[in-house]
């Protein structure tokens, strides 16, 4: 039996385009071999067949950099074949999931998969609207292989419309107000200045893209899902330092990813050109949930600091966001505010 001990997992919701590019890097990584399984979000745009189709023609017809690659089709709740851990090189596996588990449901069906294997050692877990560098993964493996305490490591995460500015390697939180800061970010791009940071420090790493070891998910579990969208990983990270203190958190400098922030959601900080109330509310609902969970005696100080939040959507003219807001704020949302999750 072949070991192939990385798997990568990709989530895709209704973003078919931007899954296919992210797969057509992965498939040019130097280093390590990799095991890659695509999950589904239960899309309604027709991703899955799109996807299916672009990874059967890719591997029958033998495309530039797909050759050694196997394509299986798993069920949900399937566990991983025997012809699949037996193909003597790697595979693209594709799952497609019931409903719309939101992105730790999503992300945790791969796990799931993944954890079957019992030669697996690393899960990269990576967005769908990331492109990586050929030597991304390689320089996640060096770094985890130098240090056993880390039990998740972080890459550098580029602008994919900028490549040459930092969205982030990690981030602070300030339990205070319940608000979050990129460390490096908007920074323009410097191999010494990423260098310089000290991961033991951060609070989190952003989940676009994760190198998480298998002890460490077998010490703390999986992702929360009860988050939906927002604060899964702050909230794994935070549980793994009060359950697992032996486990920190790690960054490759050198791993880079280049990142279309907000591409699966339909909101984008790079200048805030465009808006989803979708993300806008698991945003918000989130960070109070975290905060309650974690700091229950500052939870009112976050929940006051949402008034905060709506008076800047009211600036930019959101307002529907502004009055979830204010709901918040009471204490009351109404069902017409309260998205669906299809």
């Amino acid at each position: 039996m072949p070991i192939n001990n990385i798997y990568i997992i990709v989530l895709n919701w209704n973003g078919a385009a931007d899954t296919i590019t992210c797969l057509d890097s992965l498939v040019r990584l130097k280093g390590p071999q990799a095991n890659i399984i695509v999950c589904d979000n239960h899309s309604s745009d027709g991703s899955y067949t799109i996807i299916k189709d672009f990874i059967i023609d890719s591997v029958r017809n033998r495309q530039k950099d797909w050759h050694g690659f196997h394509f299986f089709e798993f069920k949900e709740n399937a566990y991983l074949s025997e012809s699949a851990l037996e193909t003597g090189g790697r595979f693209v596996g594709l799952v497609r999931t019931d409903e719309n588990l939101g992105f730790a449901g999503g992300v945790n069906i791969g796990i799931r998969i993944a954890l079957r294997d019992p030669t697996m050692k690393y899960i990269w877990i990576l967005n769908n609207d990331t492109v990586v560098d050929k030597n991304a993964l390689f320089a996640l493996v060096e770094k985890m292989n130098s240090n056993p305490e880390i039990g998740v490591c972080g890459s550098t995460l580029l602008y994919y419309e900028r490549p040459t500015v930092i969205q982030a390697v990690g981030g602070i939180y300030n339990a205070w107000l319940g608000t979050t800061r990129h460390v490096l970010g908007q920074q323009n791009y410097a191999a010494e200045l990423c260098q310089s940071i000290d991961a033991f420090n951060l609070d989190y790493l952003v989940g676009a893209s994760l190198f998480v070891r298998r002890e460490m998910l077998e010490r703390v579990g999986l992702l929360p899902e009860d988050y939906f969208l927002y604060c899964e990983e702050l909230d794994w990270f935070h549980r793994m330092k009060r359950i697992a203190p032996e486990f920190k958190l790690g960054y490759a400098p050198e791993s880079l990813v280049y990142h279309k922030e907000g591409a699966s959601t339909g909101a984008n900080d790079l200048g805030r050109k465009t808006y989803s109330y979708f993300a806008d509310y698991f945003y918000m609902t989130s960070r109070l949930k975290f905060s309650k969970r974690y700091f229950p005696y500052r939870y009112w100080l976050v929940r006051l600091a949402t008034l905060g939040l709506g008076i800047n959507r009211l600036r930019r003219h959101q307002f529907r966001s502004f009055v979830l807001a204010i709901f918040l704020v009471i204490g009351w949302v109404p069902r017409a505010f309260i998205p669906t999750h299809t």
